[in-house]
C-alpha cells in the first residue's frame, strides 16, 4: 500500500527480506518488469516461489553480487538486524539504486524484545551476581535517519509501530526469536544456559511480564522507513 502511494510502476525491484514468501506476494502485484529476490536464507524451495516468476538470488545480505545492474525500487524487509557494517551496507544499496530511486527499510526498533532483554539480566544477576551482553542493542530510528543522510538518501520519513505478542512458555519464545535471525545478536557464549536457567527465567519472566493468562508478554517495535536517492 505505502509503494503504491508513492508510485505505480518500477522498472527493477529488489527485495532484500528475512520472511518466506508474505513479501514477494504483496510486491509482485505492483507493476514491474524484473523482481528480484535475496535472502541468506535458502528455503527457495517454498511452493509460493517456485511458481513465482521472479529471479530468485541466494547471497548474505552484507555482500550482495550486484555491481552494474541497478534497481528504481529496493526493499530492505527485517533483516537490518544481522547487519554489522550498517553504513557500508546502506552506501552498497545507495550504489545500485538508480537516480530518483526508492528505499524502503523495515526493521526492528531499539525498544524491541525489551521484557526478554530485562529477564536476562535478572536472571544473571540472580546466578552469577553480575550480568552479561545477551542480546545486542538495536539501532534507534534517529540513529537510522543519520546513516541514510551520509549514504546520500533524502526525503526520509520514518514511522514506528508497536506490537505485543504473548507466549506460552519461554521456549516458544526463545524459537521465534531463533526464527527471525535474532539470536545472531544473542550472546549465550560465556556462561552456557543450562535447563535451570531457562527455568529460571521463565520464572522470572512470569513474574515481571506476563499477563492474567500468565502468558509472556513480548514488545516489539518495528520501524518503516522511506527514503529517496537524489
Amino acid at each position: 500500500e505505502k509503494v503504491n502511494e508513492l508510485k505505480s510502476y518500477f522498472k527493477n525491484i529488489l527485495i532484500l527480506t528475512s520472511d518466506l514468501s508474505e513479501t514477494v506476494s504483496q510486491i509482485e502485484r505492483i507493476k514491474h518488469e524484473n523482481l528480484v529476490f535475496v535472502s541468506q536464507y535458502n528455503f527457495f524451495g517454498d511452493s509460493y516461489l517456485k511458481k513465482s516468476k521472479i529471479f530468485k538470488v541466494f547471497s548474505y545480505f552484507d555482500n550482495l553480487p550486484f555491481f552494474f545492474f541497478f534497481f528504481d525500487l529496493i526493499i530492505c524487509n527485517l533483516n537490518f538486524h544481522n547487519i554489522l557494517n550498517k553504513k557500508d551496507y546502506l552506501n552498497n544499496l545507495n550504489s545500485i539504486l538508480s537516480e530518483n530511486g526508492l528505499l524502503i527499510c523495515n526493521f526492528f526498533g531499539e525498544n524491541s524484545l525489551f521484557e526478554l532483554r530485562r529477564s536476562l539480566i535478572l536472571t544473571d544477576e540472580a546466578l552469577y551476581n553480575g550480568s552479561f551482553l545477551r542480546i545486542q542493542k538495536n539501532i534507534t530510528m534517529i540513529e537510522f535517519s543519520n546513516l541514510l543522510t551520509k549514504s546520500g538518501f533524502k526525503d526520509i520519513v520514518n514511522e514506528k509501530i508497536n506490537y505485543q505478542i504473548y507466549y506460552k512458555n519461554i521456549i516458544s519464545l526463545l524459537k521465534d526469536i531463533r526464527g527471525i535471525g535474532e539470536n545472531s545478536g544473542m550472546d549465550f557464549k560465556e556462561i552456557k544456559i543450562s535447563k535451570g536457567y531457562i527455568k529460571l527465567l521463565e520464572m522470572i519472566y512470569k513474574k515481571k511480564f506476563s499477563n492474567t493468562d500468565n502468558q509472556l508478554k513480548l514488545s516489539v517495535d518495528i520501524i518503516s522507513s522511506c527514503s529517496w536517492k537524489n
